[in-house]
């Protein structure tokens, strides 16, 4: 099954869920996820058997959990699914699929997979079409790549909804900052607002390329179709593998249904055994992750909201999220350790305290080497706020100078569709050829001196800082606006008008 084949059965599974009336985003890819998991850890079951290493022990059968046995046989895919009654294998699958949460065989991510799981399924027949769905496909036979992106390529496709926004960053953004911040074997890594774990697969993926021979280097297509070149990390050491997958990588999120996504995804590609975490990295009670400090942090923050609960230790009593996302990156980044992180555009032109007093810190204790303006339309179909990224270093010294990029196109049409193609202008290339040297190039690129930016107010606008005109917006004449105004007013009272007439009629005759 090739990548079309199986975006092709998802699609089809999204349609039995909304046809069951499962229509949230995030419930119904939650549900499928389950399903595709089960059918997974049969295959996974089956090769073990296979491989006769000596160590196999089934994943189903009898476990203690707890103070009691639990038999995991009736969670066996062909066992399960092998139930003539829709209704009785319903059943089955709500009274014991959270059980899997304490099963002794399953990494703490995989169980954490089902911590609290909840079948949502309305009835034995809609579960009966899903299942008829899933049972064809082989995992087994499915190609690596292709089975790694299952998740990216199921939540790729959620459409609109606000919430998806939570965890949806585009993937090819998220491997340009990987590149540009340069994650190495040996260094932790830590993505705070985690959601699906874009950053955590970019990082794992790119640590895997660094170290993998020339001529076993791939091209391949990544969940979003663009072209991605992947290692298969064939240089690294065994105690090298058992740090990649045990302690580089580190998440946090708050949301347990997106943490879920997250740790399916860590169980596709292969670091499940590292610390993934549900908790707030921003407010509340401090705990013992608030001491630990990361090599490497890279993270999307949330772009709406306020909190007025922040942490102590973030030094800053309120403010935006994501304002008290970059106060966090500043506490929890090692000397020497770099961060890159994407905001609204209002981190560059916030003047509350609290814009001021992280900025402040960031120029004063930390080399912020680059800030690259993206164009509107990057985060379409679930925003089209401006935004950009930061990437910085800790030093322990101030910022000199900063290298401002004004990137104006990413290789698609920047609109709700999001269509990539030759067609559309794609400065990610040109980015990435300047970055080593920080080249500078009329209207694109610039070095600006740190002081600059203290002295416009922490003001760091491409407009603010003079390093392009302010974009100028023609309004239409006063009259032309009034009259446009009065116009729609004029409809509205009309609508009112006749549903005052339908009203009216329906009292008259009692319908």
């Amino acid at each position: 099954m090739d990548r079309g084949e199986l975006s092709n059965t998802l699609k089809r599974l999204c349609k039995v869920m909304w046809e069951a009336n499962v229509s949230n985003p995030i419930t119904y890819v939650t549900q499928i996820s389950y399903l595709l998991f089960l059918k997974m850890l049969e295959e996974i079951d089956t090769e073990q058997k296979t491989a006769q290493n000596g160590n196999y022990r089934s994943l189903f059968g009898k476990f203690a959990v707890g103070k009691k046995d639990v038999d995991f046989e009736p969670l066996r895919w062909s066992v399960l699914t092998s139930n003539p009654d829709n209704e009785k294998m319903l059943r089955t699958l709500r009274d014991m699929l959270a059980l899997l949460a304490d099963h002794p065989q399953l990494s703490s991510t995989a169980r954490a997979i089902f911590q609290n799981a909840a079948v949502v399924i309305p009835n034995g027949a809609a579960l009966r079409r899903a299942v008829d769905v899933i049972s064809p496909i082989s995992f087994v036979a499915v190609d690596a790549d292709v089975k790694g992106d299952l998740f990216e390529i199921l939540v790729s496709d959620l459409g609109s909804q606000k919430r998806a926004a939570q965890f949806r960053t585009p993937r090819h953004l998220i491997r340009v900052i990987t590149q540009m911040v340069d994650p190495q074997m040996g260094q932790t890594m830590c993505d705070p607002a985690c959601g699906s774990g874009g950053f955590h697969i970019a990082t794992y993926e790119h640590i895997l390329l660094a170290n993998t021979s020339p001529d076993l280097v791939r091209q391949t297509v990544g969940p979003d179709g663009l072209p991605v070149r992947r290692g298969i990390g064939d240089k690294l050491k065994r105690a090298q593998w058992n740090f990649l997958q045990k302690g580089t990588i580190h998440g946090f999120e708050s949301d347990p249904d997106i943490l879920r996504l997250a740790a399916m995804n860590a169980v596709l590609h292969q670091y499940d055994q590292s610390p993934l975490v549900g908790r707030d990295s921003i407010c509340g009670s401090e705990d013992k992750w608030d001491e630990v400090q990361f090599d490497i942090i890279l993270e999307n923050p949330p772009f709406s909201g306020s909190r007025g609960d922040a942490k102590r230790s973030l030094r800053i009593e309120k403010g935006d999220k994501y304002v008290l996302f970059l106060a966090h990156a500043l506490r929890s980044l090692r000397p020497v350790g770099r961060a890159g992180i994407i905001f609204p555009n209002g981190i560059l032109f916030g003047d509350t305290d609290s814009h001021i007093q992280v900025k402040k810190r960031l120029l004063e204790q930390f080399d912020l080497q680059a800030v690259v303006t993206l164009p509107k339309g990057m985060f379409e179909p679930y925003t089209p706020n401006p935004t950009c990224f930061f990437v910085f270093e800790n030093t322990g010294k101030p910022t000199k100078q900063t290298w401002f990029y004004r990137l104006e196109g990413d290789g698609s049409s920047l609109t709700k569709s999001r269509k990539f193609g030759e067609q559309y202008r794609n400065d990610f290339p040109d980015l990435l050829d300047k970055w080593p040297k920080r080249e500078t190039q009329e209207g694109r690129a610039w070095l600006v001196p740190a002081k600059k930016i203290i002295d416009n107010g922490y003001n760091m606008t491409l407009a603010g800082l003079g390093l392009i005109e302010p974009e100028k917006v023609d309004h239409a004449d006063p009259d032309e606006i009034l009259e446009s105004i009065a116009a729609k007013e004029g409809k509205v009272f009309a609508v009112i008008r006749e549903m005052r007439e339908l009203l009216a009629g329906r009292n008259g005759n009692g319908k």
